[in-house]
């Protein structure tokens, strides 16, 4: 990987790996719901991007297949996964056990895109990736195991529909590494996140979601200024930043190395556990962390 692929890289890891800690402080000390958070944070992030494009004079296809990856995308990607991964983080006790299940989601890409972009020899499920992955997961397993999930049956119940939620969400990851070349990055994200704005922000309202009522957010309870930091971030960075790099990737790497950024994340979420809402830091986690940067040398290596 080089430079030019490698810092962007660094700054995604680090955005993704933080936003999980903020988006359990948005839910768990405003009271703000998982629909309205997912609405909220990607209609507006999508709308930072629509200007982008306005600004670029990037022009928005609206094709066929470019119609199919919107609605893939934006409607399994970002509005059916983000709203369980948001909703897991209430039921799961540690902030980090959702970044920790979504490392399994490079796993399911890999197997996927072996068979659906067949003519890429890039994209085939070699012996190499299943050692990286394995050696990753491993580490993962151990940070999880070191982590302790509740089994109580809801919080085993959250894990378990969250992993079926990622490895929905694998599919249109992959769709898209197979049509990158008919929609840009910035034009891709811009009609998701204001897809998923939309169906978000609706389904908070169908819900009598208390959150949806802009007067009630002005006029009858405190604005916290947590929720004003942590809404600022997520839209900016994790909305905005983040996926655009994320997008941009696909242009420079196979679907397992893109993927392969959810394996970083737990990893800063723990650190940022332990550092700002007192969450353990162990010497397995050490070592569980040691493996995950290891499997990156087999996956990243030319």
């Amino acid at each position: 990987m080089n430079n030019r692929i490698l810092f962007p890289f660094i700054v995604l890891c680090l955005i993704w790996g933080s936003t999980w800690s903020f988006i359990k402080i948005s839910l768990e000390g405003t009271g703000m719901t998982p629909a309205f958070g997912v609405g909220f944070r990607f209609f507006f992030s999508g709308i930072l991007f629509l200007i982008f494009c306005k600004y670029k004079k990037l022009k928005i296809p609206f094709d066929i297949q470019a119609i199919k990856l919107y609605l893939s995308f934006g409607l399994l990607n970002f509005s059916l996964s983000y709203y369980y991964s948001y909703w897991a983080i209430i039921n799961i006790p540690e902030s980090s056990i959702s970044a920790i299940l979504w490392a399994s989601f490079p796993l399911f890409t890999s197997i996927m895109a072996h068979y659906m972009i067949k003519d890429d020899p890039a994209e085939q499920f070699t012996k190499n990736k299943l050692y990286a992955l394995i050696i990753g997961l491993i580490g993962i397993s151990i940070i999880c195991y070191d982590q302790g999930i509740n089994l109580e049956a809801e919080s085993l119940s959250s894990s378990l529909i969250l992993i079926m939620v990622i490895i929905i969400a694998a599919f249109p990851t992959v769709q898209y590494k197979k049509h990158n070349k008919d929609v840009g990055p910035f034009q891709m994200n811009a009609v998701c996140q204001i897809l998923c704005g939309v169906v978000m922000l609706s389904l908070s309202f169908l819900q009598g979601d208390k959150f949806s009522e802009i007067q009630w957010i002005l006029n009858d309870q405190p604005w916290y200024n947590s929720l004003i930091f942590t809404t600022f971030y997520l839209v900016v960075f994790g909305g905005f930043i983040s996926w655009g790099i994320y997008f941009w990737l696909y242009k420079h790497l196979n679907v397992t190395q893109v993927t392969y950024v959810a394996i970083f994340p737990p990893i800063v979420a723990i650190i940022l556990g332990y550092l700002f809402l007192s969450e353990d830091l162990s010497k397995m986690e050490y070592f569980g962390t040691f493996l995950i940067l290891s499997s990156s040398i087999l996956i990243y290596r030319k």
